[in-house]
């Protein structure tokens, strides 16, 4: 008799594919904050990678939700500047 974890079908590309969809929503996330306090104190670009001692390149992937290459750790640490606490 088959249990309905045997009838289960597996999720295509397993585990490493459901890390990699939250690592994306957490990218995401970090990179909607960042944007959305850019926009709010009225900086571009520029204004943002001085801030973040980021490349202006990356601050435009962020800005432009194109984080797929960005590690978690810059986002991170860039929202942290953006928002005076410690890293």
């Amino acid at each position: 008799m088959l249990t309905p974890c045997d009838k289960a079908t597996p999720i295509s590309g397993g585990f490493s594919t459901l890390m990699d969809r939250a690592q994306m929503a957490q990218a995401r996330t970090l990179a909607g904050w960042i944007t959305l306090i850019a926009e709010d104190r009225g900086l571009d670009e520029r204004g943002v990678a001085e801030i973040t001692s980021l490349d202006v390149e990356d601050v435009r992937a962020i800005l432009g939700g194109a984080v797929f290459l960005l590690p978690l750790t810059t986002l991170d640490r860039a929202l942290r500047r953006l928002e005076g606490r410690p890293h």
